[in-house]
């Protein structure tokens, strides 16, 4: 049954990928091409799609370890159903560039001052778009995440299964990717670090299976999803040239080719890159690869990382940890706040203990993943060693490439999923079964605090989303900007003025996504396009496009510049820190 799903969830990504490649330059991208293409895919599937084997017995430990996982995992999703797309990352461009090419039904590039919107790896947003032009909105948006989530839960199961581990073992795999604090957290947003997990347990599953077709599909899926999957996934790949036929290694760079090249060749023509431009405004000032890539850059990020990832609630404690991490960064002759490893603006500080997604740690649970590789390399076990190595491989690529910044630990979370059946290893060699139990009560404890008093998205307490708005949460993540009054006063001038044509300057403030939801409510007949784009992307704007009838432009207050380009359409409105023009 796991096999079953993992093989028909590839196909469900790959067949949303090529989708929307076909339909897009036919523009094409709406609600009943699109729906008429999945009922075709669904048709043929159903034909040729062969039979799922289930297998059940009663093993009461493991049907115990699953009934808390299904628990857990129905909490999350209720989470994901009652809460907008509400993390700063999808309102700056997971969403906005859904919205963009929805409007279009294409998923060609278009001119946006936030380059994110269009050179990053599409294919969580491809799902989201199917999702938001099927549905008419955002409802089930955050339900992909889930998916992979619970896709993920299934997968090191199946890992485990592959690589000899019991049926204990395996439901404590899956238990154990069930309470990564920071997994519970993503899965009911909007992001796609969970996808990414989710594909690159999918690669280590066929690569220990010797799948290469399917192999292939899920590396290539890995890299349309997020640019990590370039550190996370070669290891994976060197394990499957070791152990596949060299005429079988062909599968892995044609699905890769394929999947990817309609991407590669839209970056290829916007920077000369088929990755795109190293910064999201082109100019090199935010780059997100180190300046120079050689030990340093990696010691310093590994142990910084590390460091955060031990977060605790005592002060006393997340002092000393960053305390030892400065001395250590000091012997070996290495500023902990080099510019050229840290990212513009940051400042490597004492860890946190934050229920949050962006930066929420897994601390138990990684010293879990380090005792079960001790332990593998202590009993010399030589292919729990070798998938011990290849993790360690995956981070030192991450902290070598990437500056460090103090919220990196999201993107950390392949690491963990694909850890849990390394940490399972542990627990098979334990010699009481209550032991395992016992450490399975710890994580779901664990996992409390983040299950119900997530701070974008909680279950209890005052903003519980069972007593705000919907339309509220949009802003859950943005309170540092204090904001929420100027996008809804924006959007009711707009709305009441009546225009359909509505300009967005964003050069100041990329947070767009609630201006474009709450507008889109109002007035479903309202079409975005960015204005006052000075980068590459401005030769993707359509020649003789008329002009809009309203701009809005985030904190612009005060910003000349900004007032004289945009005089002709009508004189600025001031809404707090938001410069509103309208035409009369």
């Amino acid at each position: 049954m796991r096999d079953y799903v993992l093989h028909t969830a590839v196909l469900v990504g790959t067949a949303a990928l090529v989708l929307t490649e076909l339909l897009s330059p036919f523009h094409l991208l709406t609600r009943w091409p699109l729906g008429a293409a999945w009922l075709l895919a669904v048709l043929v599937w159903a034909r040729l799609r062969p039979r799922a084997a289930v297998q059940w017995r009663f093993l009461p430990l493991e049907t115990g370890l699953a009934v808390f996982t299904l628990a857990i995992g129905g909490i999350v999703a209720l989470t994901a159903i009652l809460s907008p797309p509400n993390s700063a990352d999808a309102m700056t461009y997971h969403l906005p560039r859904v919205v963009y090419w929805a409007q279009s039904g294409s998923v060609a590039f278009f001119p946006t001052p936030y380059l994110n919107q269009i050179m990053l790896q599409p294919l969580a947003e491809y799902l989201m778009l199917h999702t938001y032009v099927l549905t008419g909105g955002d409802r089930l948006i955050n339900l992909i995440a889930f998916a992979a989530y619970a896709g993920s839960i299934v997968g090191v199961s199946a890992i485990a299964a592959a690589l000899g581990l019991n049926t204990r073992s395996q439901a404590w795999a899956a238990l154990f990717c069930a309470t990564l604090p920071n997994a519970i957290l993503q899965a009911s947003g909007a992001k796609n670090d969970f996808l990414l997990a989710f594909w690159l347990v999918c690669a280590v599953y066929f690569a220990a299976r010797r799948d290469a077709p399917y192999l292939a599909l899920s590396a290539a899926l890995a890299l349309a999803t997020k640019g990590t999957a370039y550190l996370f996934l070669p290891p994976v790949l060197l394990y499957a040239a070791a152990v596949l036929p060299r005429r079988q290694l062909a599968w892995i760079a044609a699905a890769i080719c394929l999947l990817n090249g309609p991407q590669y060749a839209r970056n290829l023509q916007l920077s000369g890159s088929p990755l795109g431009f190293d910064s999201a405004q082109a100019n090199g000032v935010f780059r997100w690869r180190n300046e120079h890539l050689t030990w340093k850059p990696a010691v310093s990020n590994a142990l910084r990382h590390t460091s955060e990832q031990l977060g605790a609630r005592s002060p006393r404690w997340n002092q000393s940890v960053y305390d030892v991490v400065v001395r250590i960064h000091r012997a070996l002759g290495i500023d902990p706040q080099d510019r050229d490893t840290t990212w513009p603006g940051a400042r490597y500080a004492p860890p946190l203990n934050a229920n949050h997604e962006a930066n929420a740690n897994n601390r138990w649970h990684l010293l879990l993943i380090v005792a079960a590789a001790v332990f593998a390399l202590g009993t010399r076990n030589r292919q729990w060693t070798l998938y011990a190595a290849a993790l360690v491989a995956a981070f030192l690529l991450f902290c070598l490439y990437l500056k460090w910044q103090p919220f990196l630990a999201r993107l950390e979370l392949p690491l963990f999923v694909l850890g849990a059946p390394l940490a399972a290893l542990l627990v098979e060699k334990l010699r009481y079964p209550a032991a395992a139990v016992i450490l399975a009560l710890f994580l779901v404890n664990n996992a409390r605090p983040v299950l119900f008093e997530n701070w974008t998205r909680p279950l209890k307490g005052p903003l519980s989303l069972w007593v705000t708005a919907r339309d509220a949460n949009y802003f859950s993540d943005m309170g540092q900007w204090n904001n929420r009054p100027s996008y809804l006063e924006s959007v009711d001038r707009t709305a009441r003025s009546g225009c359909t044509r509505v300009g967005l300057d964003t050069s100041e403030n990329q947070v767009e996504y609630p201006f474009l939801a709450l507008l889109r409510e109002r007035n479903p007949r309202v079409r975005f396009v960015h204005t006052g784009v000075a980068n590459p992307s401005a030769r993707y704007a359509a020649a003789g496009a008329p002009l809009p009838c309203a701009v809005l432009c985030p904190d612009c207050i005060a910003n000349q510049q900004k007032i004289a380009l945009y005089k002709d359409i009508g004189p600025p409105i001031e809404i707090g820190r938001f410069l509103l023009f309208l035409a009369k």
